[in-house]
């Protein structure tokens, strides 16, 4: 996590090269290494929100409840609307016990009957920094069995 002074993160103040925050998932290293990296706290969240979203509760090892109840709620019925804000709840319970210096701002629901048939549903989250609400991004995530 980045160093706070008030209520500005010191490492998003410029962008930077050198200072790594965490590594990022879903990319490859565009430096030659191993892993892709993230220089930004907004960045890492974006990463960490996907990876707690896309991770099954009692898939980590020690630590049974880390991740989202999305997975259950895919075999449930769906009906638009009740599903929404199941998935909603579920997303916001998460992130309040795991990444509680984020606030999600918005979840864009995008699904059709086809997706319904194959039991997935994309979602748009747009999310911001509790410390600074003007740092905001949006991440996509398609939850897929």
């Amino acid at each position: 996590m980045a160093i706070e002074l008030g209520k500005v993160n010191v490492t998003d103040l410029a962008v930077n090269d050198y200072k790594v925050i965490g590594i990022g998932i879903d990319r490859s290293s565009n430096s030659n290494g191993i892993f892709s990296v993230n220089f930004t706290t907004l960045s890492q969240t974006r990463d960490n929100l996907k990876n707690l979203i896309m991770t099954r509760k009692g898939e980590r090892v020690m630590y049974p409840e880390f991740g989202c109840d999305i997975w259950s709620l895919l075999f449930e019925p769906i009906i638009t609307g009740e599903i929404d804000d199941k998935i909603e709840a579920s997303i916001i319970r998460a992130v309040d016990i795991w990444i509680p210096y984020i606030n999600i701002d918005e979840i864009i629901f995008d699904y059709d009957d086809e997706d319904i048939d194959k039991h997935q549903i994309n979602l748009e989250i747009r999310f911001s920094l509790k410390s600074n609400e003007n740092l905001s991004e949006t991440t996509n995530v398609s939850i897929k069995q």
